[in-house]
């Protein structure tokens, strides 16, 4: 739902979220502690605390319809099938990471389509998290060239979004319902400092529609565009370097994928075109498939993951513990 009101900055947003009852802190970031959780399905995911608090995004312009950014500018169906391709690839690779593959053994659940998300892939999703400044920070700062900047001045109304808490928890049963998960924190420092979940919009799903969720128009403010800014310095906080935004970035720019995340897009697509159509539409875009990926960890880089996993620094500020949890069975009465 869209409120009517636009508000004179975001901190009047704030407030008045708090005058209807919901205590927000506006200093409430850094790394979160995380429960080790059932998620439903037997999916076991890394859940930022506070456990079922209200989930926010920001967005420093209100757009209508709201929609992922695999569906913007009306793609064509080969752009749609590269972008799945990108993903595959993504996912093939990460899944190789050492950790990942222990992780994956002992039951842990990594939605590669979340994590390609927050890794600015283009998907089906949107990026959520529970902290209310981490989703302030974007809503008043703009992307320029290779890093963030305060938004000083605009016509531009920038949109805060609140998701009502048990919105992540209730059965699906209609097509307006959000289906969240939690992106989890695992050896990816980026959705962790972030605390990332997932909504999923597949089928071109308007996220101003979804059932639960309330979008905060306002009005761009220099100062307290400049203090949130500084909250992160900058960005910094957030976006950590590491192996996976680096490969995510090549695999995102390249023209050369494998055979292996073709065949599994293809697979997973609805098959309106057929292989030889598609091969024959990438060769005609320059994109080629073949055998080999041409993005495996390389000796250097397995070496210095597994110094780092042996020091302890790809979960340095993880704080774990277990929480059980009961969801319902969608498919039961």
């Amino acid at each position: 739902m869209i409120h009517e009101e636009i508000f004179d900055n975001i901190d009047k947003v704030i407030d008045y979220l708090n005058n209807q009852g919901w205590t927000l802190s506006k200093t409430y970031f850094g790394n979160a502690p995380y429960k080790l959780m059932d998620f439903g399905d037997n999916k076991l995911v890394y859940y930022p605390e506070p456990f079922g608090s209200p989930l926010f995004r920001g967005q420093n312009e209100f757009h209508e319809p709201c929609i992922a950014s695999f569906y913007r500018n009306q793609p064509d169906l080969i752009t749609q099938f590269i972008q799945k391709v990108k993903i595959e690839e993504f996912r093939l690779v990460t899944s190789k990471h050492p950790v990942i593959k222990e992780d994956i053994e002992n039951g842990i659940f990594y939605d590669y389509v979340a994590l390609a998300q927050h890794y600015e892939f283009k998907t089906e999703m949107l990026d959520l998290t529970n902290s209310l400044p981490v989703a302030a920070f974007f809503a008043v700062t703009q992307y320029d060239s290779g890093k963030y900047i305060p938004i000083e001045k605009t016509e531009e109304k920038g949109v805060l979004y609140f998701v009502m808490p048990d919105t992540q928890f209730i059965p699906l049963v209609t097509e307006n319902q959000a289906e969240i998960h939690p992106v989890g924190w695992q050896v990816f420092k980026r959705p962790g400092e972030q605390r990332a979940f997932g909504v999923n919009l597949s089928k071109n799903k308007d996220f101003n529609t979804m059932s639960g969720v309330f979008a905060f128009r306002f009005r761009h403010d220099k100062i307290i565009s400049e203090q949130i800014y500084n909250l992160f310095h900058g960005g910094e906080d957030l976006f950590s370097k590491d192996i996976f935004a680096e490969k995510a970035a090549e695999i995102k720019d390249s023209n050369i994928f494998s055979r292996h995340a073709f065949d599994i897009a293809y697979e997973n697509s609805n098959k309106e075109l057929t292989r030889e159509m598609i091969l024959a539409e990438l060769e005609k875009r320059n994109i080629k498939i073949q055998i080999n990926s041409i993005w495996e960890y390389s000796l250097e880089d397995l070496a210095t993951l597994k110094e780092l996993s042996l020091s302890g620094k790809l979960t340095e500020n993880l704080i774990a513990t277990t929480r059980l949890c009961y969801i319902p069975d969608n498919n039961k009465n």
